[in-house]
């Protein structure tokens, strides 16, 4: 990694499948190949609690604890310190976000110099992502992906379903880095397929509630290993219009 990272980078691709815990990949190892073939290190981590995703999200663009950042429960508040995007946009960096206008990521960094592209599904956000890598106006593009966390709560996590769209992550991510390759062969580009948190299966079905209430069969915020142990899979794409 630090080989292919000697010349620095001039773009970042971050896609954020949403609830892809570590225990996953332990498990269907064959639905994270895509995400193997482009990434060179595998970073494990621990999400901070609640493990949910403003939280989640909040530390990561942060680098603070919940209790700096601001948000320790499922809430979506305007987060009001120093963030990854503040100091992207201070060193001249355009920065991008492909994402449903309702999901925490376009809502608690609103204000700090993100350009939001919202998009009503999956295949719509990574369509946008694809327009935005050819475009090349960015200098930071983060894709925020979410049917598997929705697929998890309803059904729980061993739904065919919900396998499928843990699957779909996954090709996602394949996409992408395929689409900077063969776009952004002039730079080079740091990628990184960065969870927020996991999941849990709930046992028995009317245990956990979500946070309107109703019953899931799929659920995270707790302080349990698939709920907070996580990998971030980071890769490098180096420019391929010159010889080194």
């Amino acid at each position: 990694m630090r080989q292919l990272s000697k010349d620095g980078f001039d773009r970042v691709l971050i896609h954020n499948p949403d609830a892809v815990g570590m225990w996953l990949y332990q498990d269907y190892p064959d639905a994270f190949l895509p995400v193997l073939k482009h990434t060179h290190l595998t970073v494990p981590l621990c999400s901070p609690m609640q493990s949910v995703t403003p939280v989640c999200f909040g530390t990561m663009y942060t680098g603070a604890a919940p209790s700096v950042h601001g948000i320790q429960e499922y809430a979506k508040p305007v987060i009001q310190i120093d963030t990854f995007f503040d100091a992207a946009v201070r060193a001249g960096k355009r920065v991008a976000m492909i994402a449903p206008p309702t999901c925490s990521l376009s809502n608690i960094f609103i204000g700090h110099g993100i350009e939001y592209y919202h998009c009503a599904c999956e295949g719509e956000i990574i369509e946008k992502a694809q327009q935005l890598i050819a475009k090349d106006e960015h200098d930071i593009i983060c894709v925020y992906t979410y049917m598997f966390d929705t697929l998890n709560h309803r059904n729980g996590p061993f739904h065919p379903e919900t396998q499928n769209a843990l699957y779909r992550q996954g090709q996602y991510f394949d996409i992408l880095a395929a689409t900077v390759k063969r776009l952004w062969k002039h730079h080079n580009t740091l990628i990184s397929y960065s969870p927020d948190h996991g999941v849990h299966e709930v046992v028995p079905y009317g245990s956990e509630l979500n946070s309107k209430g109703k019953p899931v069969r799929g659920h995270h915020g707790s302080d349990c290993t698939q709920d907070r142990n996580i990998l971030h899979y980071m890769g490098v794409i180096r420019r391929s219009d010159k010889k080194d």
